[in-house]
C-alpha cells in the first residue's frame, strides 16, 4: 500500500487532536515554523494540510493572529470529501454509531441493478442500518454491494462499524468517487418506526453511487436524514 502524503499525515493527525479534545474549540494551533518542525517537513506542506482543515471548517485562519480550532457546534454531515458516516460526524464533534436493521444477500432492485450493470434480481449484498448522533437515530441507510465485489461483506463483523473501511480493508476495494443526488422526501410508516418518529415527516433523500478505483459501481445507497441533521458544505468562490 502507498504512503500517504506528508500533509495527509499531519492532516490526519490534527484532526485526531480536534477530535479527541487534545486541541480544544477555540484554541490557536502552532505556528506554521513550529509545524514544519515538529512535523520535519516543508512550511509548504504544513500550509497543505491547514488548507485541507480549513476547507472542511475545522479551523479558521485569522490573518496576523494565526490558526484556531473551529469554535463551530453545530450538528450534522460534511459532504466535503468521500469518507464514512462517522468520519463526517466526528469533523462536527458529534459521535456516530449503527443500529443494524438486516444484513444479509438479497435480489438487487432495479435502480441498484442499473447502477451495477446488472440484471434486476441479480445476487447482491444489502445492508439497512439506522445511523445515530449522539445515541439520537438521524438517518436511516439502505446501502447495496455487488455481490463480487464483496462476497462475505455480512458473514463478519464490519471494520470499525464502517462499510467504507470494510470494504476498503477486508476486500481490497479502493474508493475513487462517487456521484450524489438529494431530494425532499416524506417518511413512510416502516421508516419513520425505524427512525422513531411519526410517518409523513420530511426527510432528505439522498442517492449514492460509489465508484472503485477501475470505474466499476462498489456501491448503491439510499438514505433518508431527520431534518435536525443537516448536510453541511463549503463552497469555495471561484
Amino acid at each position: 500500500m502507498p504512503r500517504a502524503p506528508r500533509y495527509q499525515v499531519i492532516y490526519d493527525d490534527l484532526v485526531s487532536q480536534i477530535r479527541t479534545g487534545a486541541l480544544g474549540r477555540a484554541e490557536r494551533l502552532p505556528g506554521e515554523t513550529d509545524l514544519a518542525k515538529q512535523y520535519a517537513v516543508s512550511r509548504m506542506t504544513v500550509r497543505q494540510a491547514l488548507d485541507l482543515l480549513e476547507s472542511e471548517g475545522l479551523v479558521v485562519r485569522l490573518q496576523g493572529n494565526g490558526t484556531f480550532v473551529s469554535d463551530h457546534t453545530e450538528r450534522g454531515r460534511r459532504l466535503n470529501r468521500l469518507r464514512s458516516f462517522a468520519d463526517e460526524i466526528a469533523d462536527t464533534g458529534g459521535t456516530a454509531s449503527s443500529r443494524t436493521v438486516a444484513c444479509g444477500t438479497a435480489p438487487a432492485p432495479p435502480e441498484a441493478a442499473a447502477a451495477f450493470g446488472g440484471a434486476e434480481g441479480d445476487t447482491a449484498n444489502r445492508l439497512t442500518r439506522v445511523r445515530l448522533i449522539g445515541g439520537a437515530p438521524a438517518a436511516l441507510q439502505d446501502a447495496w454491494v455487488p455481490y463480487a465485489v464483496a462476497p462475505s461483506l455480512c458473514r463478519e463483523p464490519l471494520v470499525d462499524d464502517s462499510l467504507y473501511r470494510t470494504l476498503t480493508q477486508r476486500f481490497g476495494v479502493q474508493l475513487r468517487h462517487a456521484d450524489q443526488s438529494m431530494a425532499a422526501a416524506l417518511l413512510d410508516a416502516e421508516q419513520a418506526d425505524l427512525l422513531g418518529v411519526p410517518p409523513g415527516g420530511p426527510v432528505l433523500e439522498v442517492r449514492r453511487t460509489t465508484y472503485g478505483e477501475r470505474g466499476e459501481v462498489v456501491e448503491f445507497t439510499t438514505s433518508w436524514t431527520l431534518p435536525d441533521f443537516p448536510f453541511l458544505m463549503r463552497i469555495d468562490a471561484e
